[in-house]
């Protein structure tokens, strides 16, 4: 049974977002007028493509899963054709991520090479408002409706590259938990487990405290809500899945002040060979063991005994493998055939192109010691 105690703290927290508006809607195609104004386009995965036409929207449907940068350019070809007031993005994270990546490319006349990065268009146009994206989340997994952040993949460098951007937080997200009935067992698992990643590192990532007073807050009780709805979720309960909304949802306000870190770092070139969740889940427990050699990360670890039970940091960490154990998690990474020794070998190298990561980790990674330590995490995980 769903804890309706956790449901009310999760909901005053969304009432004190910053910069956002929260809206927890029990039927999307009332609720959403209220969100746009003038000419409004969607942004759709196939799913409820149908849904919003029959409504009377203008679609534009063809977000394949983890976005490429060529469909990101054609829909902001789209934009500029259309020249919307209002852009609404309905599906995953790949659609969510995909239509902001677009709208800032519309908003901006930026290319989106020069997109890429920390805040590159809000550093350099101080005080400047944009457009912002009305965010509809199909999966409970992303957290891409609160955060800044649109992954999309560079075919020709081989990997995902990231836009982090203030000035593309949505301005709207509308949370109705009816969306994510369609989900399969399996991608339930994995796009929980995305969530319970992003509130876990979140939370741990103890240098990032001063950010926003209430993010451990938030985190701790999306963590709870993972626990105790996922394996309920995984079978179809509408009241889990409700819950597992929610839990998505604190994931992405907390890591929109306190990013992830190792396990993010080193599954960013593994599109197409493992689902994310799945990825980050599984590198999680070996980047928390080298997490313990900061102190301060041991003791936040223990707080989280009342929901992972032991008496020790590692018995904690046990306890979060348990769970995967639980929902039907692979014990590894060699489970998985796309990820082998030659894949490990390359992302221990290519850790150190991501300097700012490296030291931003709970328990900061050396530059020239990168490849050593990655490399040993990756081995202990597969």
């Amino acid at each position: 049974m769903v804890d309706l105690s956790l449901i009310a703290v999760a909901e005053k927290y969304f009432a004190a977002v910053p910069g956002e508006k929260i809206i927890i809607s029990a039927d999307v195609l009332q609720d959403l007028p209220a969100c746009c104004h003038g000419k409004t386009v969607v942004f759709s995965g196939t799913h409820y493509a149908d849904k919003f036409r029959n409504a009377g929207y203008q679609v534009w449907c063809g977000v394949e899963a983890e976005p490429a940068v060529e469909t990101v350019e054609l829909m902001a070809a789209y934009l500029r054709d259309e020249q919307p007031d209002t852009v609404v993005a309905v599906g995953g994270g790949s659609v969510l991520d995909a239509a902001k990546a677009a709208l800032l490319m519309y908003e901006t006349n930026w290319q989106l090479n020069d997109l890429f990065g920390v805040n590159k268009w809000s550093s350099a146009n101080p005080g400047k408002i944009l457009k912002r994206l009305v965010a509809i989340p199909t999966t409970s997994g992303t957290g891409s409706e609160a955060t800044p952040y649109s992954n999309i993949v560079s075919h020709s460098a081989g990997v995902k590259k990231l836009i982090v951007e203030v000035a593309s937080i949505p301005e709207y997200a509308i949370i109705s938990p009816e969306l994510t009935g369609t989900m399969p067992e399996k991608l339930t698992r994995a796009t929980g487990c995305d969530a319970l990643a992003h509130l876990i590192e979140g939370f741990l990532n103890v240098g990032a405290d001063g950010k926003h007073s209430e993010a451990n807050a938030w985190a701790k009780c999306g963590i709870a809500l993972v626990v105790k709805n996922l394996p309920a979720a995984m079978k179809g309960d509408e009241a889990a899945r409700r819950a597992m909304a929610y839990a998505s949802l604190l994931g992405g306000m907390t890591i929109r002040f306190k990013s992830t870190g190792l396990p993010h770092l080193c599954s960013f070139s593994w599109y197409g060979r493992i689902a994310h969740g799945d990825a980050v889940a599984v590198l999680l427990p070996e980047c928390w063991r080298y997490y313990l050699a900061n102190p301060a990360v041991a003791a936040r670890t223990m707080e989280l005994a009342e929901i992972f039970p032991g008496s020790t940091p590692e018995e904690v960490i046990g306890a979060y493998e348990s769970f995967l154990d639980e929902v039907g998690m692979p014990g590894g990474l060699s489970a998985w055939d796309g990820i082998n020794a030659e894949l490990v070998e390359k992302t221990a190298r290519s850790g150190a192109e991501n300097k700012m990561k490296l030291e931003l980790a709970p328990q900061p990674v050396p530059l020239d010691k990168s490849y050593e330590i990655l490399k040993a995490i990756l081995k202990l995980s597969l």
